[in-house]
């Protein structure tokens, strides 16, 4: 057996095998006669080597010319021309300003309703919001999914918006699908969908943002400065509330739509790849728009503001890590005439990031993200709030910086410094141009100089007006419009927080009698002290109503 296996290993390894099976003989190949290729080049050393950095910085050399020395200057500022507007009016009474842009295949219109959250009826807080948001939840021909996709398709946009004492519904779109985006505009404005599934959610969606909304202090805050500044008694003083929201009714939104969205009292702001006869063409001729017409007839505003009494208000969220701090007063409407001067000067106190609010609060004692202050306009008022987000343990400090850096401001002890107001300057008159930037930037600039009546080229003269302002107008403005004692301050944060101060540049606990001073301890000390004003701690809910 062992031989046996020896055999037939050998076997097939080749060993003593017999005639086997004829190979076929393979042809002689074919003499290639084309020429040699050309050989290539050798292989040298240089060309196998591969680059490497070296672990000592090279030393670069530069010319020594003297104006590497010194930065360049800035050019001067050139004047900005704003486009040309022109205004026009169409037979429905509907108030046009057109601004022709033919650069880019871009429309983007803006219809301009008077109305607004203002006029929302008692117990109905947040009427005019709901309403308006409802008219892009979808049409009586489509529903909310439909109309979001056919708008998608073409790559267009329709949205509402509403304000204190306006509304308003925009489109933007491509010039070559302005026609299907603009019949869904119209379909949009004059028969929408208004679904009870559509309203239920919308009304749910917005308690719950209003229970999230409470536990922010940035939010409460929000909710509640105009009830403190105007009184809950002034349309700009009201709070949306849940009940409020619970109390609306589909067939309120229905009447608000044909009560308040009227040609007659309208603006419609267009820029963009339209010339007047387009404009008239889609407004006029448009079948389904020859039966709106008529004026929205607004009720009379006879309410005059009246600030809550008391001078420091107080909401407490307990366990906040971060308070909200607010200074507000009243101040100049936007048609005054030293308007420029004062935006300069609250430009330098809390317009950006180099502000003087922002670099206390931030950079040189790091107790919050940033600090801004400086007026806001309507039609009727003018007002001026400084507000900062910040570490909750700094709360009471930071209201005595704020209030430190107004005095100093408005006392000019710490007058207004000539880099302050050059940076200032530089600041708002080469930003202006991004200010036009987009078609929707810029319709809201010409919505907001016909808001305010102010003239349709106020901007060619903005750089000279701008740059005329010198230190003394600065200094006047302050004395004139900023008004420490008769401001109101309003803390949101927890009130059981530990406060600390600033001692000889360090933040120390804040004690009375040896023991840690709670936040709502220090507001009520200071209240009672004065410091800020005469009028004492109000402590408030977050629906803005006074705690007993």
């Amino acid at each position: 057996m062992k031989h046996s296996l020896i055999i037939l290993a050998l076997a097939a390894c080749g060993g003593n095998q017999g005639p086997g099976p004829q190979s076929i003989p393979t042809p002689e190949p074919t003499p290639d006669t084309r020429p040699d290729p050309t050989p290539p080049p050798p292989v040298t050393e240089v060309s196998m080597m591969i680059p490497t950095q070296t672990a000592v910085p090279q030393e670069l050399a530069f010319p020594a010319e003297d104006f590497r020395t010194k930065q360049p200057d800035a050019g001067g500022p050139r004047p900005f021309r704003l486009p040309k507007v022109k205004p026009f009016k169409l037979a429905s009474g509907l108030q046009v300003y057109l601004v022709e842009q033919h650069a880019l295949p871009i429309v983007s219109l803006d219809v301009n309703f008077d109305g607004g959250s203002m006029w929302d009826p008692r117990g109905k807080e947040g009427l005019a919001s709901i309403c308006m948001s409802m008219l892009t939840e979808g049409t009586e021909k489509l529903d909310k999914l439909q109309y979001s996709e056919k708008l998608a398709d073409t790559a267009s946009n329709i949205s509402t918006y509403a304000a204190d004492d306006s509304t308003g519904l925009t489109l933007s779109s491509l010039s070559k699908h302005m026609q299907p985006t603009f019949d869904q505009f119209v379909e949009t404005l004059l028969s929408p969908g208004f679904r009870a599934s559509d309203f239920d959610r919308m009304i749910k969606r917005r308690i719950e943002a209003v229970r999230q909304s409470k536990g922010s202090p940035a939010s409460v805050a929000g909710r509640v400065s105009g009830t403190v500044l105007y009184g809950p008694s002034h349309p700009f003083g009201t709070v949306v509330t849940e009940e409020s929201l619970k109390a609306i009714t589909i067939d309120d939104c229905k009447k608000y739509v044909t009560t308040y969205l009227k040609p007659g009292s309208a603006k419609l702001f267009v820029v963009g790849d339209l010339t007047e006869a387009q404009v008239r063409g889609y407004f006029e001729k448009d079948r389904a728009l020859a039966g709106w017409k008529g004026t929205a007839k607004l009720p009379a505003d006879t309410s005059k503001p009246a600030t809550m009494a008391g001078r420091i208000f107080f909401v407490n969220i307990p366990g906040s890590a971060q308070s909200q701090v607010s200074m507000m007063h009243f101040g100049p409407k936007r048609n005054a005439a030293d308007f420029h001067a004062n935006t300069l000067m609250t430009s330098v106190f809390g317009g950006g990031f180099s502000s003087r609010i922002n670099m206390n609060l931030r950079e040189d004692k790091g107790y919050s993200y940033g600090a801004r202050g400086g007026f806001n306009y309507s039609k009727q008022f003018g007002t001026f709030a400084a507000n900062a987000s910040v570490r909750t343990d700094s709360t009471y400090q930071t209201l005595l910086e704020i209030d430190r850096e107004v005095k100093d401001l408005w006392s000019a002890k710490v007058a207004v410094k000539d880099d302050e107001l050059t940076r200032e300057k530089q600041g708002a008159i080469l930003g202006l141009p991004g200010q036009f930037a987009t078609g929707q930037a810029a319709l809201g600039q010409y919505r907001r100089l016909v808001y305010f009546g102010l003239p349709l080229d106020y901007y060619n003269t903005f750089v000279a007006k701008v740059g005329g302002v010198n230190a003394a107008q600065i200094t006047a403005a302050a004395k004139k419009h900023l008004k420490p004692g008769q401001a109101v301050w309003l803390v949101v944060g927890d009130g059981t927080a530990e406060m600390k101060v600033r001692t000889d540049g360090k933040d120390v606990p804040l004690l009375k009698d040896g023991k840690p001073v709670t936040l709502r301890a220090a507001l009520a000390d200071l209240a009672a002290r004065g410091d800020v004003g005469s009028g004492g701690l109000v402590e408030l809910d977050a629906d803005g109503r006074p705690k007993s």
